[in-house]
């Protein structure tokens, strides 16, 4: 098993819990990856989606899609110029490290119905 820091999606870690989250995410910010993912309803395993979350009835459940965390690095960093904007158009899934990119790009393609899906309306709270 990877260390927690190591895991791009925090909801695939084996032990869903306060203290690895925690312990996930100082990794990351002291190897200044600022982005982490915590999407409970893609890749975070089988089981997992909707981890942590008190079950409601079928009419008032909510499935929630892309969560992107984001640090402070209380410094600038490179992660904003056109070659990054690049690497994350249109990207697999998973190849490249969590973005803000990332989110955009499959929001924007989901919307228009592309990547063989239907069109669907998105919503991204910042």
């Amino acid at each position: 098993e990877p260390p927690a820091g190591s895991v791009g999606n925090l909801a695939a870690l084996a032990e869903l819990d306060e203290a690895s989250l925690l312990q996930g995410l100082r990794e990351r910010f002291l190897r200044q990856q600022v982005y982490v993912s915590a999407a409970g309803g893609r890749g975070g395993g089988p089981g997992r989606r909707g981890a942590g979350l008190t079950a409601l009835p079928s009419r008032r459940q909510t499935d929630v899609g892309d969560i992107l965390i984001a640090l402070n690095p209380f410094q600038p960093l490179q992660l904003y110029g056109r070659e990054v904007s690049e690497q994350y158009r249109c990207h697999d899934e998973g190849s490249l490290p969590p973005h803000i990119f990332a989110v955009a790009d499959r929001a924007y393609h989901a919307m228009l119905g592309r990547r063989g899906a239907h069109p669907q309306s998105q919503c991204i709270v910042i």
